[in-house]
């Protein structure tokens, strides 16, 4: 186990000192332009123990987390992880880098508001709509085994009794794994009862009952809607199909072959006393609602740091060994030229949809690069795998703010194509 250089952690010093003291400087310049929310918040947040909150963040979590005998990643992963955390204005933040056989994974901040003990790889949170390319490992796993086809209609795991409207040709499991079934975002049922938890208007039986008399938006493959329904359907029928239920057919799949030792879609006791708290899109705790079954393929995993880089590698390892479920779950299936519209699956820099992944094909020294966000029950998470390049990072931020992902975004992309190198 490596330790963070002093060196790097002075540096880190520097730059979350540069970064306040920058939004204090930028203020008195301009008086007349306050500066954003956001920035005032973390500016009294952290003003008054820079220093503590510098060091503490870079130099206190070496000896837990940093894993790399790569200066070189150790660095750039530090840089790039202090940098997103001081511009998330997130009570916590945690940064997972695999590199060939080098891990780097670093916590910033608390794992709930005050409450002064940072994160570490242990630290629990959901992972949110990542979930779905957990999906895309399950259906290319299931795949491999010949236990589906990519192209089976949806229609022949339905529920007894149920059915599928077709919209031109039959809806198929590739359709829903690369969001162009024509499908809405969100289908709540209309009749569900009240209740505190904002997922229990979500119900299986409504989801299948809706797709028995409601035909897709779109001739299916044409264009890209994201959809949360279809994920749930697809859970379904992976489930149908791998002969239990989707948590069995997950762990069977995809966190046993990963060594995922800490990841579930419902905490035990004692997970539920790491998990981290986040902030809702106000800024409040969030309750951290349970969902329901029937979303456990589009959102709803835990998990930690030391588990999604497993997960990382075990992705790596599959694509260096050219095994056939990773070729197939590291596929552009759906490119986005010829379709009518792309709505929802991060057009911008992106070139086509895999098994739930956003597909960037190499560009101005970026190598190809799949990516997935997620934002649910106070936190917001990136992961970005390079197969080609043996790398992948992986982002937590506990604050909901959809304005932040765009930092978030832009900067493991780049951080991605300098490891890259």
């Amino acid at each position: 186990m490596q330790f963070v250089t002093p060196a790097c952690c002075f540096v880190l010093a520097e730059v979350a000192a540069h970064r306040v003291f920058g939004i204090i400087a930028h203020a008195e310049e301009h008086p007349f332009l306050e500066p954003p929310r956001e920035n005032r918040m973390l500016t009294s947040r952290l003003l008054p123990r820079i220093t503590t909150l510098a060091l503490s963040a870079a130099c206190a979590l070496g000896a837990s987390q940093v894993r790399a005998a790569d200066l070189a990643l150790q660095d750039a992963v530090s840089m790039a992880g202090m940098q997103l955390y001081l511009n998330s204005g997130a009570p916590g933040l945690i940064i997972a880098a695999v590199r060939g056989d080098e891990v780097v994974i670093q916590g910033y901040g608390e794992t709930a508001p005050g409450s002064g003990v940072e994160p570490d790889g242990r630290s629990i949170f959901r992972i949110a709509s990542v979930s779905k390319v957990f999906a895309g490992d399950v259906l290319a796993a299931l795949a491999a085994k010949n236990k589906l086809q990519l192209t089976d209609p949806l229609a022949k795991y339905a529920p007894q009794n149920a059915k599928v409207e077709a919209n031109g040709r039959p809806l198929t499991l590739l359709d829903l794994a690369t969001h162009s079934a024509g499908l809405p975002r969100e289908l709540p049922d209309p009749d569900a009862k009240p209740s505190d938890n904002p997922f229990a208007a979500f119900d299986r039986a409504y989801y299948w009952k809706w797709i028995g008399s409601h035909k897709p938006a779109y001739l299916p493959g044409t264009t890209t809607l994201y959809s949360n329904l279809g994920f749930g359907l697809l859970g379904d029928a992976l489930a149908k199909a791998g002969g239990a239920d989707y948590s069995t057919v997950l762990a069977d799949e995809v966190l046993k072959p990963a060594g995922m030792t800490d990841t579930t879609n419902a905490l035990t006791d004692a997970q539920k006393k790491r998990l981290m708290t986040g902030l809702d899109p106000f800024d409040k705790p969030d309750p951290n609602a349970p969902v329901p079954d029937v979303m456990y393929a589009s959102a709803g995993i835990y998990s930690t740091a030391d588990d999604m880089a497993r997960w990382m590698r075990w992705h790596l390892d599959g694509a260096r060994q050219s095994k056939q479920a990773s070729l197939l779950a590291h596929t552009m299936w759906l490119p986005y030229d010829g379709l009518k519209s792309v709505v929802g699956t991060e057009v911008t820099d992106a070139d086509g949809m895999g098994l739930g992944w956003v597909v960037t094909l190499p560009r101005n020294g970026a190598p190809l690069l799949l990516g997935k966000s997620g934002g649910l029950g106070g936190f917001m998470s990136y992961a970005v795998l390079s197969p080609n390049r043996g790398l992948g990072v992986f982002v937590v931020a506990s604050r909901v703010n959809f304005a932040m992902f765009n930092n978030i975004h832009s900067q493991v992309r780049e951080l991605a194509a300098e490891l890259a190198r």
